[in-house]
């Protein structure tokens, strides 16, 4: 049966019969059975027979609820193919009491009245279910079906048109559920794939965000390099400019010590000239003897001429 716990959640709402006196888990069951068929035994009559078949698969039923409640998937089966069973052995009697064409029309419409509640109620079942269980499930609906075919073949022509619109209809809302439910289940699995997708997106923005944190350090180490560059550059400009500039104030100063020289030479020479034109006003002949030899000066009478000569330098 594989995994029981397949069964711990499916349920099916209370029937209208009750279940046996002896349950399908038990292991006096067989005295259940052995009853039903006593029963049998003493019913004569196809329609009698169907009576019985259609009692005993309502009280599988009703085990079928308790046993989903217990969660005994070997007493599950038990009663789902209880429930099947004696349904086509009552369309089969149906069948048969209609070949002796006795009027049964009223027994078969309670007979398929029964056997549509009994799909009802497997419907929720097979609806809340899976796994094995819903193969159990569907297996037991295809030959209810069979089976309440062959009972509607002796409704009357009214009833029997209803009957098809019925089951037509019946499908068409479990085609509708089913591709409801894999409509959720594909967008559960779109779910996840877009988690996959997000998580592996999440992991790709990652991959780039670091690819992005590596190039932008390689960008700064290209730029740190640029500016080192830039900055040597400009190390080797202001060493340049303070070369000169050096150079230029050392000719500015040999300028300066030059000029201040050359102005030396010419206060003293001012000086000279000043001192010689003091003692010419003075008349002081020691002073202008003395300037005379010192200044290089001599008389008219000593140089034969007239007039007066200026001192040169």
């Amino acid at each position: 049966m594989g995994d029981s716990t397949s069964f711990a959640t499916p349920q099916i709402p209370p029937t209208t019969e009750g279940p046996g006196l002896i349950l399908p888990d038990s292991p006096l069951f067989f005295l259940d059975e052995l009853k039903q068929n006593i029963r049998l035994f003493f019913a004569f009559s196809p329609e009698d027979k169907a009576k019985i078949h259609t009692a005993i698969a309502g009280e599988r039923l009703a085990e079928l609820r308790l046993m989903l409640l217990k969660n005994n998937p070997d007493a599950i089966k038990t009663d789902l193919n209880g429930v099947s069973v004696n349904l086509g052995k009552a369309a089969n009697n149906i069948v048969q009491a209609q070949l002796t064409g006795r009027n049964i029309k009223d027994l078969a419409k309670i007979v398929n009245d029964d056997i549509r509640r009994k799909q009802e109620t497997l419907d929720i079942l097979e609806a809340e279910s899976d796994g094995e269980l819903k193969a159990l499930v569907v297996s037991a609906q295809s030959s209810i079906l069979e089976s309440k075919v062959k009972v509607e073949d002796s409704l009357s022509e009214n009833e029997l048109k209803n009957e098809i619109r019925d089951d037509l209809n019946r499908q068409i809302e479990k085609r509708v559920h089913e591709a409801s439910n894999s409509t959720r289940e594909l967008f559960r699995d779109l779910d996840e794939l877009k988690r996959e997708a997000s998580k592996s997106a999440s992991r790709s923005l990652k991959n780039r965000e670091n690819a992005l944190k590596k190039a932008i350090e390689e960008r700064n180490e290209a730029l740190a390099k640029v500016e080192e560059k830039l900055l040597e550059n400009e190390r080797k400009r202001q060493d340049k400019l303070l070369e000169v500039q050096e150079k230029v104030a050392g000719e500015a100063r040999e300028a300066v010590g030059k000029a201040q020289e050359a102005a030396k030479k010419f206060q003293k020479t001012q000086e000279e000239i000043k001192k010689i034109q003091q003692e010419g006003v003075g008349g002081n002949p020691e002073n202008k003897s003395s300037g005379e030899r010192s200044s290089g000066l001599s008389s008219p009478s000593s140089s034969g001429g007239s007039g007066t000569s200026k001192p040169s330098l």
